[in-house]
């Protein structure tokens, strides 16, 4: 059972690790479009970005908490 948890817990991992560095390049992409005003656009993407970025820092740190306890 405890494998499991292991391989589960990596898995989790890197799963959320992925997710962080396609949410950064998403950012990284699309900070430039021109489509809305650049001022709306860039408090957009800076609050959806802090927000992912939470996130995927509290999911890491639960995660990596469980791989060691």
């Amino acid at each position: 059972m405890a494998a499991w948890e292991i391989i589960l817990n990596l898995f989790l991992i890197v799963v959320i690790l992925v997710g962080a560095i396609a949410i950064i390049a998403d950012y990284r992409k699309h900070k430039d479009d021109e489509s809305i005003s650049p001022k709306d656009l860039k408090e957009l993407r800076r609050n959806y970005f802090r927000f992912a970025m939470l996130v995927a820092a509290w999911l890491l740190y639960v995660h990596v908490m469980r791989f060691f306890n």
